[in-house]
């Protein structure tokens, strides 16, 4: 390839790579901001940690990955770097016992978040021209910023859940009522043929994957039908009021045990 089209390949690459990590963070923030400031305190889901600390944990990620990686900064802010560092839920058996006053101020936390992300960015924009340069445990930088970017997108996937269940008085309601993206859908069964069906990736592919992902692998699915879309809060009500839970005959057995065990 001449140099032209690999400098060439080499910006879009890089565009690319930080517009994810913007996308990312843009979602990630709008997820913090439809809580109100105290209510960021809470702890919706008494097996994981306080709100708070997925504010902090996002950056503190980051931070650690890429800067100990790639960077060598003095860290900005040592003490936050550990205690925002561990993302799994609580261990030890028992549920945290942590209260709201043993964690840092809402002001605090963002401007490390704030303090962070400049860092890293002023260093992102001086080396992403080369998103294949080797890190110092061997990967490339384009591989630590799709983890970044992959890390970042669970955990907003499992926030989006837990802050569900914060009461509607924590979260800021929108000014506006959103308006319909398009008609409403009817939907149907679609019938989908036998085949075979690709599961995995490949090692010799450019795309980025965990661990769990590899090796590709042909499987065969036999036919069968799916409804075309999710069901509906419409279609679960009819369900309810038609008696559903209350119908047998709609029930494997371990369900309908459960459910009559639990008087759910």
């Amino acid at each position: 390839m001449l140099a032209a089209e690999k400098g060439v390949k080499g910006v879009a690459v890089a565009q690319d790579l930080i517009e994810r990590v913007f996308d990312a963070r843009r979602r990630s923030d709008a997820l913090f901001n439809l809580v109100r400031a105290h209510a960021l305190y809470e702890r919706p889901i008494p097996e994981r940690h306080r709100i708070i600390f997925y504010v902090g944990h996002l950056e503190a990620f980051d931070w650690n990955l890429l800067n100990e990686g790639v960077f060598g900064m003095k860290s900005i802010h040592p003490e936050f770097d550990r205690l925002f560092a561990f993302g799994i839920d609580p261990v030890g058996g028992g549920l945290p016992s942590d209260l709201p006053s043993d964690w840092p101020s809402l002001d605090a936390v963002r401007e490390y978040v704030t303090n962070v992300r400049s860092a890293l960015d002023k260093k992102l924009a001086k080396v992403i021209r080369e998103p294949e340069i080797q890190t110092r445990d061997g990967f490339s930088l384009r591989t630590l910023l799709n983890v970044a970017v992959e890390h970042r997108l669970m955990h907003a996937e499992t926030l989006a859940y837990m802050l569900h269940q914060l009461p509607l008085d924590m979260k800021v309601r929108e000014i506006d009522s959103p308006g319909l993206a398009g008609p409403p859908v009817f939907s149907r069964v679609i019938p989908v043929p036998a085949g075979t069906v690709t599961l995995g990736l490949a090692r010799s592919g450019e795309g980025f994957g965990w661990d769990n992902e590899f090796e590709a692998h042909a499987v065969e699915v036999p036919a069968f039908e799916i409804d075309q879309y999710k069901v509906t809060n419409r279609q679960y009500l009819e369900f309810i009021v038609a008696g559903g839970y209350e119908t047998r005959a709609l029930w494997n057995g371990d369900d309908w045990d459960w459910k009559a065990t639990h008087g759910i």
